[in-house]
């Protein structure tokens, strides 16, 4: 009787939870259509674009599962979506869902909205647009930094048809960084004239791998992936594997040796120190250095550089009088002098060594020189352009294959750092390019005053210190219009004035671009095949941008007369020109899914090293550059916030809320937000299943839970100067003593001032880096206390 039961209701949910008698469910049965089965993708922004399989019955999606084509080998692997690409149906059918456009009807900020028709918000935004133009230029419109829909052809956040339809239409204020990698991506230029990089799949030939910050198993964790890359190489390979992480990450079960806590954003402190031990006991490679770098020893400092002003000289005191032994960095990083001491031995003298570090590294107040600084370890070793050695940097793909994106040319040059964008709304006109890292002009013409936020929830809530954002958003007299395009309601879009639904990449047609991925030596493309008509009144963004094209008077410029499928097949055989590999679009489009054969995994400035004279590196000396030249003439010349500074060298420097800093007399505890299993950024938190599967917790260290009486799932309140958030208690080793974290991304939600929905950035300081004005959210200094 039991069994009957269950398997009622199991068939009741396959027809949407109705009950259903058993001679209707009979009689269901024989009208319903045969399952369908369509591709499709996920283009969030976890760094891995997997694909999708698609069932649905009668319109309707029934489940969703992934690639199961391939054999069980490495070569063959299939392309297995994680959790979060297999929940897209609980997207689609969430019920957050935005089924109509809606326009605001309380005060910005406040979330209250009434639907609309589509034909008033298209004619209403668009006088909007004509208006703002008039009356203040085009560089007043400004699309913001987005990722929640990463790699797709068309229905892209940031390059996509907003891009094309705002440069037609005469341009918009450019931004450049992003949230992920601002500190790293410019202390990188500096140092190699970009991100140089060799694919995780040449760790097999490693014989020892250090791994700073890194955490590819939960951050790239699809199955085609470079997670999955990690650790097969590992496997294949038997190196040693060593982890420095003030938090025990999930990439470090099953294959890691060690496990280094080190205190956050103290990365540099250690490389000096290591440094000092190479230099002392004469382990460095000295012909590397001198042969492929400038400015580690002052035998290859450039010609104007003061005297002792060289990295070594750092490390050996006499720059600034302080000897960087390894109990001058322990007392910093926390790690034991005598574990620095053997650390710096093993990596000198095992050869080749893989030195990669993770983005978070760099999300400090002083990231830009933890960058720099452990890719100068890999120089001092000479593990860079052979098989098995790496830069220092993150590994990525060995891109071959690649599609067009929509063309556009936006006619202003000028251009903001993407976290500067609240900096812009206020104080636009005052920023300029030595003050503020302004690109393209010597300094802003206008405040931004009309956003279009596509995919993106960096409005607010993965921006810094909340409160502040929410003060200038709120100010109607500053930004006039915001105009927020997403799936669901989202914290940010509770500040626009027109919300537009979008469709998602199962209620579409677009490519996922392959180069848009992490996905190893194996590239594969994917054909998003549409597998429903889109829920409600949602529109793909490439319809709403023709509407408003129309209004504008621009529509035959921005279409070409064009659909979105004529795009995609345009832009797809103009690629098969640069690369004859490619298949027909014909059999894309039928396929879904093309995976192609593995390709030579790229080995990281292999020319270079081979023929440094033909194949110079895009640094103004054409080495490797430990002394910046160009760091060194920004040092002379840019306006810097108290207490910043630019030096040439990658010194360890104190960074704000950090380990050194006084306020920490009054906020003991380092904090900063880690990613995880449950959340691309903040995309899927919407989706209940994955939140109950992946809880939002506090991890804090026994040490420190035990002095302020906390227990494991304890309502805690983690505070600062900048705000509180309330969450859950997780008392574990896994984290340093002195620390404390939690996944980052949650949505906020205040009540009575304090933020409930535990978002990070509730407390992140809105202070820009020195170098890259980018975002520095993980120094921050808190105290917690039980509720």
């Amino acid at each position: 009787m039991q069994q009957n039961r269950r398997d009622f209701l199991k068939w009741s949910s396959l027809f949407g939870g109705l009950a259903l008698t058993p001679m209707q469910l009979s009689s269901n049965l024989l009208k319903t259509s045969p399952m369908v089965t369509k591709w499709a993708g996920c283009n969030v922004n976890c760094g891995t674009k997997c694909p999708i399989k698609v069932h649905t019955q009668d319109g309707v999606i029934k489940y969703v599962s992934t690639d199961n084509e391939g054999e069980d080998d490495f070569n063959t692997r299939q392309v297995r979506a994680c959790v979060r690409g297999r929940s897209s149906r609980y997207k689609v059918y969430n019920a957050n869902r935005l089924k109509r456009p809606l326009k605001r009807v309380g005060k910005r900020g406040e979330g209250k909205f009434m639907p609309i028709s589509w034909e008033q918000a298209f004619d209403e935004i668009a006088s909007k647009m004509k208006e703002v133009k008039e009356k203040y230029g085009n560089e007043s419109f400004f699309i913001t930094y987005a990722t929640g829909t990463t790699g797709t052809i068309v229905n892209r956040c940031t390059s996509g048809p907003w891009a094309r339809l705002l440069s037609l239409y005469g341009g918009y204020l450019n931004n450049h960084n992003t949230y992920s990698t601002a500190q790293i991506s410019n202390a990188m230029n500096f140092f190699y004239g970009g991100s140089p990089a060799s694919d995780i799949a040449t760790l097999r030939s490693a014989k020892l791998a250090i791994f700073f910050g890194a955490n590819h198993v939960e951050t790239r964790m699809g199955g085609g992936g470079i997670g999955y890359a990690y650790h097969k190489a590992l496997e294949e390979s038997g190196c040693k594997i060593i982890h420095i992480d003030p938090r025990y990450n999930d990439s470090c079960i099953g294959h890691c040796d060690e496990w280094i806590p080190i205190a956050p954003g103290t990365d540099a402190a250690l490389i000096a120190a290591l440094a000092y031990v190479m230099i002392k006991e004469n382990l460095l490679d000295r012909k590397f250095l001198d042969t492929y770098t400038i400015g580690f020893s002052e035998n290859t400092l450039p010609s104007d550089a003061p005297k002792n002003s060289s990295y070594e000289s750092y490390v050996l005191g006499t720059y600034d009088g302080i000897e960087k032994t390894p109990e001058w960095a322990s007392k910093i990083t926390k790690i034991p002098s005598r574990r620095i001491t053997q650390l710096a031995r093993e990596i000198a003298l095992t050869k080749p060594c893989f030195i990669e570090q993770g983005w978070g590294v760099q999300r400090h107040s002083n990231g830009e020189q933890n960058s720099r600084a452990i890719a100068t370890l890999a120089c001092m070793i000479g593990s860079i352009g052979v098989e098995g050695g790496n830069t220092g940097c993150r590994t990525g793909s060995s891109k071959t294959y690649d599609i067009m994106g929509m063309p556009f040319k936006n006619p202003i040059k000028d251009s903001i750092p993407c976290f500067l964008y609240t900096d812009a709304i206020y104080r636009g006109k005052e920023m300029t390019d030595l003050s503020d890292g302004v690109r393209g002009t010597k300094q802003l013409k206008q405040n931004i005053k009309f956003i279009f936020n596509t995919a993106g929830n960096c409005l607010t809530n993965q921006h810094s210190t909340i409160k502040e954002v929410d003060r200038i958003l709120r100010d109607e007299s500053l930004c006039e219009c915001i105009v927020d395009i997403n799936v669901t309601r989202t914290p940010s879009n509770n500040y626009a004035d027109y919300i537009l639904p979008d469709a998602t990449m199962l209620e579409q047609e677009d490519f996922i671009r392959p180069g848009a991925g992490y996905y190893s030596d194996r590239p594969y493309i994917i054909y998003c095949q549409k597998a429903i008509e889109p829920v409600g009144e949602a529109k793909p963004i490439y319809e709403m941008c023709i509407e408003l094209a129309k209004r504008l008077g621009i529509e035959q410029e921005f279409s070409e007369g064009k659909t979105q499928k004529d795009w995609l097949k345009y832009l797809y055989e103009e690629s098969m020109k640069k690369n004859p590999l490619l298949p027909s679009f014909e059999e894309m489009t039928s396929k879904g899914l093309v995976k192609f054969d593995p390709v030579k995994p790229v080995v990281a400035l292999e020319d270079f090293i081979k023929d440094p004279i033909n194949h110079p590196l895009k640094t103004p000396s054409g080495k490797i550059e430990i002394y910046s030249n160009e760091l060194a003439k920004m040092q002379k010349t840019w306006k810097l916030r108290e207490g910043q500074q630019i030096v040439p060298i990658p010194v360890f420097e104190s960074q704000r809320e950090g380990i050194l800093d006084p306020l920490k007399e009054k906020y003991p505890l380092q904090f900063y937000g880690y990613h995880y299993k449950g959340r691309t950024h903040s995309s899927f938190w919407e989706i209940p299943q994955i939140r109950e599967t992946n809880p939002q917790e506090i991890w804090i260290n026994p040490i420190d839970a035990q002095a302020r009486g906390i227990k494991t799932g304890d309502v805690i309140q983690v505070r600062n100067d900048l705000g509180i958030i309330q969450g859950m208690a997780k008392v574990t080793p896994k984290i340093i003593p002195g620390c404390a974290v939690t996944p980052q991304g949650a949505w906020a939600k205040y009540e009575n001032g304090i933020d409930v929905g535990t978002c990070v950035n509730s407390l992140a300081s809105i202070v820009p880096t020195a170098i890259s004005k980018g975002n520095g959210q993980h120094s921050i200094l808190v105290e917690i206390a039980k509720v």
